[in-house]
């Protein structure tokens, strides 16, 4: 099955559940690297982030956090244990 079918057959909570988990992804990545910049890098991120339009965001990312992707990887993985741990509480 294709991805685009795959999404097709969601429901719209599941795919809204599903937009949320991935924000809260590309929120800690964006956390985790503004936690590890120094100050210029930290102001840089907020100027960037508040004004800049999406080319500017993009060429920030790719500049300043080249790991992007291993970072989610890892966050996601991350996400996972917590769900699969707060089910198991409610089981």
């Amino acid at each position: 099955m294709e991805f685009d079918q795959f999404l097709k057959n969601l429901s719209s909570g599941q795919k809204k559940i599903g937009g949320k988990i991935f924000d809260l992804v590309v929120g800690r990545v964006f956390k985790r690297a503004y936690l590890g910049f120094d100050q210029k890098g930290k102001e840089e991120m907020e100027k960037v982030f508040s004004s800049g339009s999406n080319e500017e965001k993009d060429k920030f990312v790719q500049d300043y956090v080249p790991d992007f992707a291993k970072i989610f990887e890892e966050e996601v993985l991350k996400i996972d244990e917590e769900i699969k741990a707060e089910i198991g509480k409610q089981i």
